[in-house]
């Protein structure tokens, strides 16, 4: 029932046909089978910028709502109950396991399996995809490790089934004096780039990140790393906006703001077309209760992410975050 209210209430007033297209019976098929103990989860939306309306749908599972005494059967939530069993025993670390549905494709039997950390310990994403499965792709992702310039932070990894070339994928955060440093000078991400074994740049790709690292937004990279623990050829790079708070359903996604003017800047690429405008109204934060206990419901845009393959622009997509916020009791504060 949360789940549908959510999606309703982002997707009313003609923005479902607009933004979302036609998934949301199969997204909801895909939440329920990923659905851990009582607890909702996190929930991501990934929306094109342009072109035809479709969605993904990512579902993530807090450490909290997890415990030691859990038992997960390897085949259940796609095949990925050994990484759920390995991520329910960590005590320290890890911060969501998410399931990344492509449901634009149809295929919602084969999740991506993903781990969000809060630590820069290597073996902690190496442990975990070995416990899905993959110690090739533990490899692949220390060798990258030991090759991320100095001031980098990776804050997730990730494999993904259906795509079996080059499958494991990486998110790094550089920290904000590297930004600035990339927004003065795109020379300076380039040798960090090709650090990482990137080749191919391309006309647009290092001054369009300069352009972002001067946007007053959280600069995020994410590459998909090969067997040899090289950056591949597809690279992305995210900027990230604020969240909501319960007073307001506003963020720092402002249309009238920075993230208006960033958001007309990805139009002027070509990568971004009159939609996002209805990007706003997708924003709320509303209380609900339900069995004497309350929450807030909250949806907002989180982050746009650009893609470049070979060097070359790919798209512009955003992220919806949306889930239930506990609101204590007044009796359980005192």
């Amino acid at each position: 029932m949360i789940y549908d209210i959510i999606y309703a209430l982002m997707a009313q007033e003609g923005r479902e046909a607009a933004l979302f297209g036609d998934g949301a019976p199969l997204a909801h098929e895909a939440f329920e089978r990923s659905l851990v103990g009582a607890a909702f989860p996190e929930l991501w939306f990934e929306l094109p910028l342009a072109g035809d309306p479709w969605f993904d749908l990512h579902v993530l599972t807090a450490r909290e709502d997890v415990s030691p005494n859990m038992t997960f059967a390897p085949d259940s939530f796609g095949g990925c109950g050994d990484a759920f069993a390995w991520f329910a025993q960590q005590e320290r670390g890890v911060r969501q396991l998410a399931l990344s549905y492509d449901v634009s494709s149809g295929d919602i039997a084969h999740p991506a399996v993903q781990l969000l950390v809060g630590t820069d310990d290597p073996e902690c994403h190496a442990g975990f995809l070995t416990a899905a499965g993959r110690p090739d792709a533990a490899e692949a992702y220390r060798r990258f490790a030991a090759r991320l310039p100095r001031g980098w932070f990776a804050c997730y990894a990730g494999v993904f089934p259906r795509r079996p070339e080059v499958d494991l994928r990486v998110e790094c955060i550089p920290d904000a004096r590297l930004q600035q440093a990339y927004a003065a000078d795109s020379s300076l991400l380039k040798a960090d780039l090709a650090q990482l074994g990137m080749e191919e740049f391309g006309d647009t790709l290092l001054p369009r990140c300069q352009e972002l690292a001067q946007q007053p937004f959280e600069l995020e990279f994410q590459f998909d790393v090969t067997r040899a623990g090289a950056a591949g050829s597809t690279f992305a790079a995210s900027l990230r906006f604020g969240a909501p708070s319960e007073a307001s359903s506003g963020s720092s996604f402002d249309p009238k703001g920075a993230a208006g003017e960033l958001m007309k800047l990805l139009e002027s690429w070509g990568l971004a077309d009159e939609r996002w405008r209805l990007l706003a109204g997708t924003m709320f934060a509303k209380r609900m209760a339900r069995q004497g206990r309350q929450g807030l419901l909250y949806a907002y845009p989180a982050f746009i992410k650009l893609r470049w393959r070979n060097g070359k622009p790919v798209d512009a997509k955003t992220y919806l975050i949306a889930g239930v916020q506990q609101i204590a009791s007044r009796s359980s504060e005192r």
